[in-house]
């Protein structure tokens, strides 16, 4: 079967860690170009240090790229569930090698020119990177086969009543993602916050002897616990994530469509409003007669994607090749 080429975009947190083993462990389907960074959970510092020495610890020599340290107009918000560093109380060692020699607009466009529109992308970020490439390269939008993201929700948020974190911190670069015309698949703060993992499913990632089983099994453990390890003066809260998944069935999505049922709408980005910033405005009811332009995921097959999961923490290592 020919592998499916991808840039993954990330902000490397906890459960953006998560979705990058799930990726590496995926290397029979996926074919891996390069992986880039961006500011978002933690710094862009931080988010590309976690990146690269995942990748680095795992065994892979995947390019990582860095990306932008900022929103393309608004200052930037970290979250605070992922700690200081974005890994928790997580350490990895220190990668043996440096990031990649463009920057990760460059290089989501030499990778898409390389691939001559066969180019898929993963985003689970802010969106500013593939927003800044599709500004500096008037072309780029002909040369991405479909974008998939973690990010915004037809209904409800956890930054506003309305906004999912991800497209809140940029929304800017939001909009010109989604007003590009390229294919793009949504998978929304509605749809990932059923994916809190359960107790038995830990258990059994936390048994699997292998490197990306133990690694997932500290980073899930600290996302489990956090609300009890938190502290008032250290993250600002004690009313923390659970260990979701959002990001990994984004993911998902990729390799395994069939876990995730989509509908197509005509989505806005709402770029401002105390309440509404960073909103994914869905027209439900075809009020201004638009083509729709965004593939919303509004259900999940959590059984499956659990026992997808678990598979590939167990088997997935056979099938590695770096």
């Amino acid at each position: 079967m020919k592998k499916i080429p991808y840039i993954m975009d990330f902000d490397t947190g906890t459960d953006d860690a998560i979705a990058l083993i799930c990726a590496l462990l995926n290397q029979d389907t996926l074919d891996i170009k390069a992986i880039t960074t961006v500011a978002g959970c933690v710094e862009l510092d931080k988010t590309s240090t976690n990146t690269l020495n995942i990748v680095d610890y795992l065994g892979f020599d995947i390019p990582v790229a860095l990306g932008a340290e900022g929103p393309l107009k608004k200052e930037l918000f970290v979250a605070i569930s992922h700690g200081p560093s974005g890994l928790g109380n997580v350490i990895v060692p220190p990668a043996k090698r440096g990031f990649y020699d463009k920057d990760a607009a460059d290089t989501i466009y030499h990778f898409a020119k390389e691939c001559a529109g066969d180019l898929h992308l993963l985003a689970c970020g802010p969106l500013t990177n593939l927003a800044l490439a599709l500004l500096r390269y008037p072309d780029m939008n002909t040369l991405i086969k479909r974008i998939t993201i973690m990010g915004g929700a037809l209904v409800g948020g956890n930054m506003t009543q309305a906004s999912e974190f991800n497209i809140w911190v940029d929304p800017d670069a939001a909009k010109i993602v989604f007003d590009a015309g390229i294919p793009l698949t949504m998978v929304g703060l509605d749809v990932t916050l059923k994916t809190e993992m359960p107790k038995s499913v830990f258990e059994k990632i936390a048994v699997t002897d292998n490197p990306f089983a133990e690694l997932s099994t500290r980073i899930i453990d600290f996302m489990i616990n956090r609300n009890q390890l938190s502290a008032v003066s250290l993250y600002g809260s004690v009313e923390l994530d659970p260990a979701y998944m959002h990001d990994a069935l984004a993911m998902a999505a990729l390799v395994r469509p069939d876990l995730i049922t989509t509908k197509k709408y005509n989505i806005a980005v709402e770029l401002d409003g105390e309440n509404t910033r960073g909103m994914t405005v869905a027209d439900f009811n075809n009020v201004m007669n638009r083509e729709p332009n965004i593939d919303a995921a509004v259900e999940v097959d959590v059984e499956g994607f659990w026992e997808w999961m678990l598979e590939l923490m167990a088997n997935g290592p056979g099938r590695v090749s770096s």
